[in-house]
């Protein structure tokens, strides 16, 4: 059965309710607006820094957020594997770091700090860690992926088989697609530092690829079609 139009509106609503998902959709609209002005002056280009400096609110208390798992169990766990825990509290780190230099930023911009070199070294701080904690989630999915395998369970029926076949695929398939957005933050990131030189229509099309892909994995999933009752 279909989704009808009061499943797509809740969906929409879902995701409205997160703020990350207002700050992830904001986002959107300034990598837009950066595409479109291709940097030049004018109105889209003050639609951009507004845009920029709105969403940081959305952003208020990240890094103690992300923090609170690491500062409840700092050790490992043993779950997995010793280099991947690692890899991820590294990550942890690094994102929180991303957005709380991004909150120093932010008090340059409105004028709490008015020193321009602390703003610009904030700047670059928060870019690197981006970039950095993107790159430890393209090594720590690919761990992942390289560790899945299906072994057949001896006396196991086919239907069960393949039922496992198919969610390792998909998780598989979910895995890929988180190292591909990883790869293009990973990429705008050093655009916006100019380690690589991209124009910034480049670094606008690179923003709005990553804000609609982080936009995509935030929605809430649809509910599931009722049963169809049995036939007497």
């Amino acid at each position: 059965m279909a989704p009808t139009y009061a499943d797509h509106l809740n969906v929409i609503k879902g995701f409205c309710d997160k703020a990350d998902g207002k700050d992830k959709l904001t986002g959107l609209i300034q990598y837009a607006c950066m595409f479109l002005s291709a940097g030049e002056p004018g109105n889209l280009k003050k639609v951009q820094a507004s845009v920029t400096a709105a969403r940081k609110v959305f952003r208020i208390m990240r890094p103690l957020e992300l923090m609170s798992p690491l500062l409840i169990s700092p050790g490992f766990s043993g779950k997995q594997p010793m280099l991947l825990e690692a890899i991820n509290k590294v990550k942890t780190v690094l994102m929180a770091v991303y957005f709380g230099a991004d909150h120093v930023v932010w008090a340059h911009q409105i004028g709490l700090i008015s020193d321009k070199k602390i703003g610009e070294r904030y700047q670059k701080l928060s870019l690197w860690t981006w970039a950095l904690g993107s790159v430890c989630s393209v090594a720590a999915e690919s761990w992942q992926i390289a560790m899945q395998s299906v072994v057949r369970k001896e006396g196991e029926s086919d239907a069960d088989y393949e039922k496992r076949v198919e969610a390792v695929k998909n998780d598989i398939n979910n895995r890929l697609f988180i190292i591909l957005h990883s790869v293009i933050q990973a990429a705008l990131a050093a655009g916006l530092l100019q380690v690589l030189p991209f124009k910034p229509r480049t670094v606008g099309f690179l923003g709005v690829v990553a804000s609609a892909m982080n936009c995509y994995m935030l929605l809430p999933a649809y509910p599931k079609p009722a049963p169809k009752a049995k036939e007497q």
